[in-house]
């Protein structure tokens, strides 16, 4: 049986796509990190589980949905240290700085990636980033799926959560095929 994909499903595909692509890309490119790999999935009601902290934004196009980066602890301490390491940061300084690379990482690879989806005609609305510490989970209503991939590093993982309505995300989206 073949499944047609609707103009969102293709919109979303290309978000997650290169959302992948710019993130591996930063992270090896600024930072020096390399993935081993990509690991897609797909959560439904049982909501998704956060990693020690996570940035959100709010992506409106065509369809709106939010995209988050969930980061093991290990792994923005990395971060972090190789983001900042040209600053003096006190010690006391540090948690407050953490918190804004985050930020500002998803800021950055969210802004490119909504200019590379602008030049195929699609105009991109970005919510300011927020910040939550502490694990937890992203439980959507019940019209609401979240796609997911983890991108394993050395220091520890990143996940990057796409929530969205599951007319967007259905089950037909395999990420077996379409993603790196």
């Amino acid at each position: 049986m073949t499944t047609i994909l609707s103009h969102e499903d293709d919109e979303l595909i290309s978000i997650m796509e290169i959302v992948e692509r710019r993130t591996v890309a930063f992270m090896h490119d600024h930072l020096t990190m390399k993935t081993g790999g990509t690991n897609h999935r797909l959560h439904h009601a049982e909501g998704f589980p956060l990693r020690a902290m996570t940035a959100i934004v709010s992506v409106g196009s065509e369809t709106g949905f939010y995209i988050a980066f969930s980061y093991d602890e290990p792994l923005i301490q990395a971060v972090f240290g190789r983001y900042t390491a040209e600053l003096s940061i006190t010690p006391e300084q540090e948690a407050f700085y953490v918190k804004e690379t985050a930020a500002d990482i998803i800021n950055i690879i969210i802004g490119n990636c909504t200019a590379d989806l602008a030049s195929k005609g699609n105009l991109i609305k970005l919510s300011p980033p927020i910040v939550m510490v502490g694990g937890g989970k992203i439980y959507g209503r019940q019209d609401a799926t979240v796609a997911a991939l983890t991108l394993p590093f050395e220091e520890g993982s990143l996940d990057l959560a796409f929530v969205g309505p599951k007319r967007l995300l259905g089950l037909h989206l395999d990420f077996k095929g379409n993603l790196a």
